[in-house]
């Protein structure tokens, strides 16, 4: 493959592109907007540095992919030149269809819809966002409009979208590489979020590591495992991941501020989708509606970036608010393990419990807040009059899964979590881990008295489990 360019990275040295993926990236809009959508939203009100993007990434997954698709091939016994080029393509591609500031407003992208359909701004078939990630199916729609520049270049825009979203088709073993345990996707933000955020606890995840990981892949009747001298690196790529997810991703404050921006989008939409709302604002929200539902003309890309948000979204004084960092006037009843197994003496059964309303139902957990602040009413009597905006509940999620990532045996191939004690510990800390997060004004606090508090979470436990199997019932 002949390279003409070289992008320098903080992560991978020297990024190379050919001269094909030079012209489809240089003056195509949907490619460089994502230099305008921060790859961890609103992280950087905790995490100052975590202002890499979404450009970045795509950057870096696409080197990854590379590194391992040539590793793949070569234990096929055929360096397919064209699969390599399209994988590329593909890895550089996955992540088009994000909304501003990522995943943060994903869980929201139904409602945005149905206010839009309401309004007459989109027209798009709603089921296609019924089931699985909202990115993704836009990622699939966007790809429509790019299938002729792909053409153009001499790429199968079919091919492309068999190795994104149906497992690789004919080319099935570099499938797993875009969408798996030990994806590029998942190795880039990892060593990419570590570096910009500098939230290595414990242990890392370095070039080196995905240099040894790589190394000793093998592929044998179509699987990939690994050679056991590569255990240890994948030991700590599944810890590293999950101390991510737990210090950085899920950081309470994080998962505050996140969710504040969402009840302000999602107020907003409610007023659209009812008739009012501040007309600008609208506007926007329709043409937000049109880039998801894949009608990405003109303006409508840019308009899905960062700071055509916030320029539009700082017309509301509690949006101005969240961006200066005002403090919040809301209490965590827990932020951390310890926290969090003082109020529920059985965490991994009431996570259980929770786990049920799903990472992308906000109406679920929206419908759990309001059951809960009913309760609560009752429960700390009259006087306290808890009010919907008063509580904030967020259900956070990670899939610390490691059972198709396999170690070479002479018995066979066996899954690491059934090798490995760390990673069983990986797991056994998940379960114990909040799966939510509630918080509460501290106005009403102190409204309802000083010993409020404390009586929430001595009934909370109860409460919680019986709110979420009527609504998930």
């Amino acid at each position: 493959m002949q390279y003409r360019k070289a992008i320098r990275d903080p992560i991978h040295g020297f990024i190379k592109l050919t001269e094909e993926e030079v012209k489809l990236i240089d003056g195509e809009p949907l490619i460089q907007r994502l230099r305008y959508v921060k790859q961890l939203g609103f992280v950087y009100l905790v995490y100052p540095t975590a202002t890499h993007t979404r450009f970045d990434h795509s950057l870096g997954v696409m080197h990854i992919a590379t590194l391992i698709g040539e590793r793949i091939l070569q234990q096929l016994g055929s360096l397919d030149e064209e699969a390599l080029r399209h994988l590329r393509v593909a890895a550089l591609l996955h992540d088009i269809g994000h909304l501003p500031f990522s995943h943060s407003f994903e869980v929201l992208t139904r409602e945005l819809l149905h206010m839009a359909a309401k309004r007459g701004c989109v027209d798009v078939d709603l089921a296609l966002f019924d089931v699985g990630k909202p990115h993704e199916v836009t990622t699939r729609l966007l790809l429509e409009k790019l299938g002729p520049r792909l053409s153009e270049l001499g790429y199968s825009p079919e091919l492309v979208k068999e190795l994104l979203f149906e497992g690789g088709g004919r080319y099935a073993p570099l499938g797993v590489i875009l969408s798996g345990v030990l994806d590029a996707d998942r190795l880039d933000y990892i060593m990419r979020d570590m570096y910009f955020t500098g939230a290595a606890v414990g242990t890392s995840f370095t070039h080196i590591d995905l240099e040894r990981v790589i190394e000793n892949l093998e592929v044998v009747g179509g699987r990939l495992q690994f050679n056991e001298k590569a255990r240890v690196n994948l030991e700590g790529y599944l810890i590293t991941r999950y101390n991510l997810y737990r210090h950085v991703y899920l950081h309470h404050k994080t998962v505050l501020f996140t969710e504040i921006a969402r009840n302000i989008l999602a107020d907003n939409i409610a007023r659209c989708s009812d008739g009012g709302g501040d007309g600008a604002v609208c506007q926007y929200l329709c043409d937000l509606a049109k880039f998801v539902a894949g009608q990405a003309e003109g303006e409508v890309v840019w308009k899905a970036t960062d700071d055509y948000f916030v320029s539009v979204f700082s017309r509301d004084p509690r949006f101005r608010d969240l961006l200066s960092r005002r403090p919040p006037q809301y209490v965590a009843l827990w932020k951390r393990e310890k926290d969090f197994i003082e109020v529920f003496r059985d965490p991994a059964r009431i996570n259980e419990v929770v786990d049920r309303l799903g990472p992308l139902h906000w109406a679920l957990v929206d419908r759990l807040r309001k059951k809960l602040v009913e309760r609560l009413n009752v429960e700390l009597g009259g006087g306290c009059g808890l009010s919907y905006e008063d509580v904030i509940i967020s259900y956070v999620s990670f899939d610390p899964y490691a059972e198709d990532l396999y170690i070479s045996t002479a018995m066979g191939p066996i899954a690491i979590s059934k090798i490995s004690p760390l990673v069983e510990a990986v797991n056994e800390a998940w379960r114990r881990a909040p799966h939510v997060f509630l918080y509460v004004r501290k106005e009403a606090l102190e409204r309802c008295g000083g010993e409020a508090l404390e009586s929430l979470k001595s009934f909370l436990e109860p409460l919680m489990e019986l709110a979420v199997r009527r609504i998930s019932a």
